[in-house]
């Protein structure tokens, strides 16, 4: 049973429900149009499509369908509001959302790599904000396979002011982000110049665009770990493993604490100027 205390919760607004009825409605309209245009040139150009045709047509295929699919739509929209809800949480914050099949998703702070804002144009009508939690290796698979649909793994959309939020997680994430005591010996004297180094790194190559190298494969296999293995130990997955060693985004400076820990080595170790 779950004893943690919730630093803070919510629902996401209403508003989300006519931010997306009015996106359905364009596409109904629009296929409606469509539709009423092709039977239009239908009753010009074709000598047995009479009237009475067209305007059976138009209330079978068009109107109809669109009055079934606008009411289904908005009460589908309206249950995904009434059911969504999130938890900040003092190790994890807890998203629930679904209408058929419910979903809960917990996401622990060590994971999380990056909050975004999103603000678009639908968005701005309606004075809203979608939230995305992007995770260790979660976000790896997402940057590496976007033809399939994969997202961010935290997804909280309708919010009126998103900072609230954003500002409580990284308040949660700065009360856990603390440097374990027994990898005192094996990272940068003192603490601070350790972060200072290693964010300053982290943030320089991204400017360049480059990908970091590393040694956490030979490190790794050094002490006769596997990929999955040192993935369980640190506890992410697989694919977080594997695009570290292959320098395709860069890790939180909490993993590259615990991977260090578990490899024995110090932090300067894990990674190399290419």
């Amino acid at each position: 049973m779950n004893n943690e205390k919730i630093a803070y919760e919510g629902k996401i607004s209403r508003s989300y429900v006519k931010k997306e009825a009015l996106k359905n409605n364009i596409f109904l309209i629009s296929a409606s149009a469509a539709l009423t245009v092709f039977f239009l040139v239908c009753y010009f150009l074709e000598p047995n499509f009479g009237f009475d045709l067209f305007i059976l047509l138009s209330i079978l295929v068009v109107i109809i369908p669109y009055i079934i699919i606008a009411v289904l739509s908005t009460w589908y929209f309206s249950a995904y509001v009434r059911n969504f809800s999130y938890e900040v949480q003092e190790t994890k914050i807890i998203i629930n959302h679904g209408v058929y099949t419910k979903t809960r998703a917990t996401i622990p702070y060590k994971r999380i790599q990056n909050i975004n804002i999103v603000n678009g144009v639908f968005d701005r009508m309606f004075k809203t904000y979608t939230v995305k939690i992007e995770t260790a290796g979660h976000s790896a698979v997402s940057s590496g396979a976007k033809s399939k649909g994969i997202g961010p793994e935290g997804y909280i959309p309708g919010m009126k002011d998103p900072h609230i939020i954003e500002n409580k997680i990284n308040e949660m994430i700065t009360k856990i982000s603390t440097i374990p005591g027994e990898l005192e010996d094996k990272i940068f004297k003192p603490e601070a110049l350790a972060f200072d180094n290693f964010i300053s790194y982290v943030l320089s190559k991204m400017r360049e665009g480059e990908r970091l190298k590393t040694s956490i494969q030979e490190l790794r296999e050094r002490v006769n770990l596997s990929a999955a293995q040192l993935a369980e130990k640190v506890g992410v997955p697989i694919e977080t493993i594997n695009y570290l060693e292959e320098g395709r985004y860069n890790p939180s400076l909490a993993l590259a604490y615990k991977i260090a820990e578990i490899l024995n080595c110090k932090i300067e170790d894990l990674f190399k100027l290419a």
